[in-house]
């Protein structure tokens, strides 16, 4: 699980001067330093250092290699501290066992580690409490407010969120806003009520995303909270709402729905945890168990649903051509760990709702002691994060426009279920930009 970590960049007089004036513009700063590892889906926050001193403070992004031994470090966002803080008040006050390596670090530039990044955060926010907005957000107190939330709140947060990163990914839009969230006061209502970019159920905006989709009668006598994402360089938007009708440490889990108002086509995803076993060798091993009863009851649900969509007349436009019509599917992954700062997508199995009738039938889901378990090995094949982005973003999967309209008890029986709905509506455009597959992984955050 990738976290957020810090870089002290150290910038030779030669280079004040171009990072000063990317700063003035508003613009990225790019600069060479030694090769170091961090994941692009966990912030990176940048110290820079002059003259001794901290001057500002910004995000980073690891970028390609600029050299033998060298890579590529992206600075943006880069706000100037009101008055520069001296680097060895800064190590006077840190705690015994992070001085070294951390002193070690603002001397030659380089990654922090995981503990020294934390205890520099306090340091800075004790000698300059209004230095940055930005270290709020990595601070050991709202590390504390994460943790006094509930096992089973933090289970449905990362749901959720995971449920809101998945949707945003087939929207193509960028994910990174999401690692601005921030723990309110008490137990949220749901991951959105961290989230900056929250806004009021009787915003314009979202109200007319919602009054285009099928089922929004249901939906709004629901307790919801609603978003919008957009995009600034192509003017895209994605609106999502996290409905439920339970607090959110009774809630049992999260499901997405997604829709996509050009081709007016439903996708529905429900998500199943697996367990870890350990093999021989100390190789994880990650399954579901059947049989289970909860999963059941909500194939039957779905069984139902799909009768109604199956009653439907055939959709002869282009527009409405679909390789499968049955808009159900799970995904299988490990057990998800809530960590606001990692905005990668979980890795995991999406398996169609027809193939997942023919797994629990397979003899090759039997275990050595004779119980069924589906695991990567015997599943033989599923969509991964990539893959399934891919069909969804262009309606190649799910409901066509005339099942859409039908829909409305299908939302009200996932609203009812217990669990929190994420629904997310991808407004129609005038065109439908072309998606690199590269930006459905951590590219995506380049934007």
């Amino acid at each position: 699980m990738a976290k957020a970590s810090g870089f002290a960049v150290l910038l030779p007089k030669e280079r004040i001067t171009t990072f000063l004036q990317c700063v003035a513009e508003d613009r990225a700063f790019a600069e060479p330093v030694a090769d170091f590892q961090h994941s692009r889906t966990a912030p990176l926050v940048c110290f820079v250092v002059s003259s001794g001193k901290l001057t500002h403070i910004g995000l980073g992004r690891r970028g390609a290699r600029a050299g033998t031994g060298l890579s590529r470090l992206n600075i943006d966002q880069a706000e100037e501290l009101s008055e520069p803080v001296s680097i060895r008040q800064v190590l006077n006050r840190l705690p015994k066992r992070n001085a070294a390596s951390v002193r070690n670090r603002f001397r030659s530039g380089g990654l922090l580690t995981e503990k020294g990044f934390s205890a520099v955060v306090e340091s800075i926010r004790q000698l300059a409490p209004q230095a940055s907005s930005l270290l709020e957000r990595f601070s050991q107190a709202r590390e504390r407010r994460i943790q006094r939330l509930s096992v089973k709140a933090r289970e449905n947060l990362a749901q959720q969120k995971e449920a809101l990163l998945t949707a945003l990914s087939i929207a193509g839009l960028s994910r990174g806003t999401v690692q601005e969230w921030t723990p309110s006061d008490g137990t949220p209502v749901s991951f959105l009520d961290g989230l900056p970019s929250v806004r009021l159920r009787e915003d314009p905006m979202v109200v007319n995303d919602l009054q285009n989709l099928p089922g929004f009668e249901v939906i709004k006598t629901y307790t919801y909270g609603a978003a919008v994402f957009e995009s600034q360089a192509t003017s895209e938007r994605l609106t999502v709402i996290l409905a439920n009708r339970l607090p959110l440490e009774e809630q049992t889990g999260a499901d997405l729905i997604y829709f996509n108002e050009t081709y007016q086509s439903f996708v529905m995803v429900q998500y199943k945890a697996m367990e870890r076993a350990d093999r021989k060798g100390g190789v994880p091993l990650y399954l579901y168990r059947l049989p289970d009863a909860q999963l059941k009851e909500e194939i039957d649900r779905m069984d139902s649903m799909l009768g109604a969509l199956k009653a439907c007349a055939p959709d002869t436009a282009i527009g409405g051509f679909r390789l499968t019509e049955n808009p159900f599917f799970l995904k299988l992954c490990p057990r998800l760990v809530f960590n606001p700062d990692d905005v990668g997508l979980v890795p995991g199995m999406y398996l169609p709702l027809d193939y997942w009738k023919l797994l629990e039938n397979d003899a090759g889901i039997k275990g050595p002691k004779g119980g069924l378990r589906i695991t990567y090995e015997n599943v033989q094949r599923y969509f991964d994060n990539t893959s399934f982005t891919s069909v969804v973003s262009k309606a190649w999967i799910g409901t066509t426009p005339s099942q859409s309209q039908v829909l409305q008890e299908t939302i009200r029986a996932a609203l009812e279920a217990g669990k929190a709905v994420a629904i997310a509506i991808k407004p129609k455009m005038s065109a439908e930009p072309e998606v690199d597959d590269e930006e459905t992984g951590e590219e995506a955050l380049d934007d």
